[in-house]
């Protein structure tokens, strides 16, 4: 099962924050990134974030949805292990937003032995989140600014199972230098901790400031600074090169780079390339990360949003 998690949680990312506090968490589901777009970008997307999966990278980013966002997503892994995630969000005027989202992880089925080693039956872990979320743009000296909030639902399986409550929280600023540059901020799973039986362990608290630019009409550059209580900060660097086809196609091609995962796998790790193909209010976004001696991981999402 650790080879199946560190598939999906090595790209993405009281205690310590810092490299002692590694595996002192419960929860890895919620350290999964979430749409392709945004993994394919190095996971540095908390003020890029202009879809559904706002919700998750920073709620506060809601607001950037023109009207209407829904992305699903399916991630296979290795023994029959998969994560799913679906996100709605929605204008809810000029100045508010809404969002839900489901983030779900199977680990398939793991056999159980007794003490004798007996067959004893088998296993099937899993991690769920579901989050609700609300973003608002106030008016006055705040004009401009979004703040955000999401409330999640944890619950995790393994033998026993457990359940909590986590917060997210974020800001993003009005935009800067001829509207081509926000920054955003961002606390994600502040909240309990999960108690297998008479162990409690606590959820993946992190802080995260991130920057978007528009370089160029089809060139977005975008990288945060990711604080995780369970490792060691990490940088995160992506970029998107968008062209428009004829009729309503367009094309993106994306590269990023997070650090998190360099020097703890064996082998080329770090990088993420990535392609969108769009028709009309639809798009499909694919994600390759590289993983060293761990395999490689792809990801693959739709988005609908007008």
């Amino acid at each position: 099962m650790a080879a199946v998690l560190c598939l999906f949680a090595a790209p993405a990312g009281a205690a310590v924050f810092g490299a002692s506090g590694r595996g002192t968490t419960a929860a890895p589901l919620l350290e999964f990134g979430v749409g392709a777009r945004a993994i394919a970008m190095g996971e540095a997307y908390s003020a890029a974030a202009d879809d559904s999966t706002a919700l998750y990278w920073n709620p506060a980013a809601l607001t950037q949805i023109k009207t209407l966002s829904v992305t699903l997503m399916h991630a296979p892994a290795l023994n029959a292990s998969y994560f799913d995630a679906a996100y709605y969000g929605q204008r809810l005027g000029e100045r508010a937003a809404f969002g839900a989202g489901v983030q779900y992880f199977s680990a398939g089925g793991i056999a159980q032995t007794d003490a004798a080693g007996n067959d004893a039956g088998s296993l099937a872990p899993y991690d769920l989140a579901a989050t609700l979320g609300f973003a608002y743009k106030p008016s006055g000296l705040l004009d401009g600014y979004s703040a955000g909030l999401g409330v999640k639902l944890i619950r995790s399986r393994i033998v026993d199972t457990a359940e909590t409550g986590a917060v997210d929280a974020g800001i993003l600023t009005p935009a800067f230098r001829d509207k081509r540059l926000k920054f955003a901020l961002t606390l994600t799973n502040l909240g309990g901790k999960l108690r297998y039986d008479q162990a409690a362990e606590p959820l993946p608290l992190a802080a995260r400031l991130g920057g978007v630019y528009q370089a160029a009409e089809r060139l977005l550059v975008s990288a945060d600074l990711g604080l995780p209580v369970n490792d060691r900060p990490y940088i995160a660097l992506g970029t998107e090169y968008r062209v428009r086809g004829t009729g309503a196609w367009s094309f993106a091609g994306r590269a990023g780079f997070n650090s998190q995962s360099v020097g703890s796998i064996d082998g080329f790790t770090g990088l993420s390339v990535g392609v969108g193909i769009g028709l009309n209010a639809c798009s499909v976004d694919y994600a390759f990360i590289p993983l060293g001696g761990a395999g490689q991981a792809h990801r693959l999402s739709l988005t609908y949003g007008f």
